[in-house]
């Protein structure tokens, strides 16, 4: 370290030798240039004192050229033998290599796709076990394991973490990296402790707050020397701000395919989901699968009745509701206006008018509370289809589903009762 520092001392003290040696000869030229030319030497004498000079004039450049040249390549030697702060070159371009990462990818990979390729880059620069990606959680004792790698990941995902006196809380609370040895159940979830010998998190950075903690696993013992804080640093510089990009995509992402009102899928998400289901069912001929359309009977008169903030109330609990009586499996999405599009993965005709069934069972005996004193039972108006029957491709089942709900309404009598709360009871 002190050669290296001593060496970057001298530097600018060679360098000034070397420009006042070229100068000084450059005015020696001069001087012997013009003395020759006032002189009373013949033509072929001053001829060949001026070869001489202009000779000696290239030689000391080139001498200057090759010592800089070989001061330069024994600096640069000295510097990666003594790398300063433990970032060797070779490191720094392995750093730089996820510098590429996120010029390349941040604007168009997913976290986990993301921690996947950051994580294979970073193994290159501090092997480990194990990696997991945490960001705050509900409460603020405590981080979510969005993205995990490695021994034991599977258990690990998805973990909610209490970071109270934990290496994760206190390299969030510090925002400098933090490491342990023989980590124990606090800093690893779920009793996933076994086989690490050491464990360092690493604060993720962003306009001065922690957003994010990037913690590893080894099954070897890390040394919490000035060389190792360094690497790990350098990892959180350079790893920060492409976890920030990716989180701004999936962000965007999401906003695209979000209904903003519900918060539930919009019909471009449903779309995407349906296409898939669809290519599934191609594939494997029994599988069934069912689409159903859904609305809000007589929405237009509740919307001018109660006004349309209460209108948008009545959106949102309907699509809480309908999601509380679907399958686990399935797909609800919010179309346009009052309707709602739901996918059925799996489900045959019987299946899919059985949970039309449950749904308005549900919706029979959950009441919408309209103000304190008024309450209302929404129903609804559904239509299904299902695969092969009624359609071979996605837009198919929609049109015919959204047919078929359209055939049920137009049954009905264009009439609407709305009666107060009392007569309702």
């Amino acid at each position: 370290m002190q050669s290296s520092q001593k060496h970057h001392s001298d530097a600018p003290a060679s360098a000034g030798r070397m420009l006042f040696f070229l100068g000084a000869a450059g005015c020696i030229a001069l001087a012997t240039t013009f003395l020759l030319a006032t002189s009373d030497l013949g033509y072929f004498s001053k001829a060949s004192i001026f070869a001489g000079v202009t000779s000696l004039f290239v030689l000391i450049g080139i001498a200057l050229f090759l010592y800089h040249r070989n001061s330069f390549t024994s600096e640069r030697k000295i510097i990666e033998e003594n790398p300063v702060n433990g970032i060797t070159s070779e490191i720094e371009s392995k750093l730089l290599a996820l510098d590429d990462a996120n010029r390349f990818f941040g604007a168009s990979l997913q976290p986990a796709d993301m921690f996947m390729l950051i994580s294979s880059r970073i193994a290159e620069i501090f092997p480990f076990s194990a990696s997991l990606l945490l960001v705050p959680g509900e409460n603020a004792a405590s981080m979510k394991i969005i993205q995990a790698g490695g021994k034991n990941a599977d258990e690990m995902h998805g973990l909610e973490m209490n970071i109270n006196d934990s290496l994760t809380g206190r390299a969030a609370a510090s925002g400098v990296p933090e490491i342990e040895e023989n980590p124990d159940s606090e800093s690893v979830p779920a009793g996933n402790s076994e086989g690490f010998r050491s464990s360092a998190a690493i604060p993720l950075i962003h306009d001065q707050r922690v957003f994010g903690v990037l913690q590893l696993f080894t099954d070897y013992k890390i040394t919490a020397d000035e060389e190792t804080i360094c690497i790990l640093e350098a990892i959180g510089e350079h790893a920060a701000p492409i976890f920030k990009s990716s989180f701004a995509f999936e962000e965007s992402l999401s906003n695209a395919l979000t209904d903003p009102l519900t918060n539930f899928p919009n019909q471009r998400a449903l779309f995407m989901v349906l296409e898939s289901q669809v290519a599934e069912s191609q594939r494997f001929r029994e599988r069934p699968l069912a689409v159903l359309a859904i609305d809000i009977k007589d929405f237009s008169a509740a919307n001018l009745k109660f006004g349309h903030a209460t209108g948008d109330r009545i959106l949102v609990f309907t699509a809480k509701l309908l999601k509380e009586h679907l399958r686990k499996m399935d797909f609800l999405a919010r179309s346009v206006n009052d309707e709602y599009l739901a996918i059925l993965p799996t489900a045959p005709e019987k299946t899919a008018l059985d949970i039309v069934e449950r749904i308005k069972a549900g919706f029979a005996k959950t009441p919408f509370k309209v103000s304190e004193g008024e309450t209302i039972n929404l129903r609804l108006n559904f239509g299904w289809a299902t695969f092969w029957k009624d359609g071979e491709i996605a837009q198919q089942l929609l049109q015919n589903a959204q047919l078929r709900k359209q055939q049920a309404k137009s049954a009905e009598p264009n009439k609407v009762l709305w009666f107060p709360k009392e007569y309702v009871n």
